[in-house]
């Protein structure tokens, strides 16, 4: 039996609304931005924890701050866009009586496009010997980025988790060193393409091997030995993801055209 002309009509009709596009867009020109950074939503191991932050450190850091070992491009204040958080009760049984503490050190980004790998700041970590209980588990860093007027993009703040592993200190140096953890490397960057592709900011950590020995750290891991000072640079890169695109439901013209096609053949 032939199947009626109306039926293929139809068909075509329905097929491309079945297609999603997947071409993806490169960014619109080469990008240039300030970067500010602000650490958020600590969360503590127990209800002795002790979490300090201070998110501008233009005129210099918190009095209840211990600043041995601070990085000294922060020392003893720091840029626009840098921030600084500290975790724990020194421990008094330690040759390394101080608490830990986090650091970002802010970088302008210039003339970048999609799928490259910049430099948008460092993370200076402390690993000092806390007590038991009194620090952090995990704690947000912000990144606002603000684009330079020529690209006519408003400023965009992305959120990336890390979560502070505290391991149990023994003679060995290397079990012993503690771990800033990457939850999530990219964050959305609210902007889509033309193509209707969403941009997101990925973030990974390449560790300065004059701070601490490479082998301990990868991409989304930064391990310091206990009682040293370690140094990341964090390495943005924008990149795409495709949209999976929702099947479309028929509307009611084409629930009746095929009906219409339906009816038709059972009359035949």
């Amino acid at each position: 039996m032939k199947t009626p002309i109306a039926f293929w009509s139809i068909l075509g009709i329905l097929l491309p609304t079945l297609s999603p596009e997947s071409n993806a867009q490169a960014l619109p020109g080469n990008l240039s931005f300030s970067v500010s950074g602000a650490f958020e939503n600590a969360v503590g191991q127990g209800t002795q924890s002790l979490l300090i932050i201070d998110n501008d450190l233009t005129d210099g850091h918190r009095p209840e701050m211990t600043l041995q070992d601070s990085p000294a491009a922060l020392t003893p204040n720091g840029p626009a866009g840098s921030a600084a958080f500290q975790w724990g009760l020194a421990a008094d049984w330690t040759s390394y009586p101080y608490s830990s503490s986090l650091w970002f050190q802010p970088l302008d980004v210039a003339n970048v496009s999609a799928n490259q790998t910049f430099n948008l700041g460092f993370l200076h970590y402390r690993n000092g010997t806390i007590q038991s209980q009194t620090g952090a588990s995990s704690v947000d860093l912000a990144l606002q980025l603000s684009f330079s007027n020529s690209s006519s993009l408003s400023p965009i703040t992305t959120r990336f988790t890390s979560d502070l592993i505290n391991t149990v200190n023994s003679d060995d140096p290397i079990t012993s060193a503690d771990i800033v953890s990457l939850r999530n490397s990219t964050a959305p960057l609210n902007f889509m393409d033309v193509s209707g592709n969403q941009y997101f900011l990925e973030l990974s950590f390449k560790v300065d091997q004059t701070t601490i020995d490479h082998s301990l750290s990868t991409a989304d891991e930064f391990r310091v030995f206990e009682g040293s000072l370690g140094k990341a640079e964090l390495q943005g890169r924008f990149i795409t993801m495709t949209p999976t695109a929702p099947i479309p439901e028929p509307s009611s013209a084409l629930l009746g055209a095929l009906g219409m096609v339906i009816l038709s053949r059972r009359k035949r």
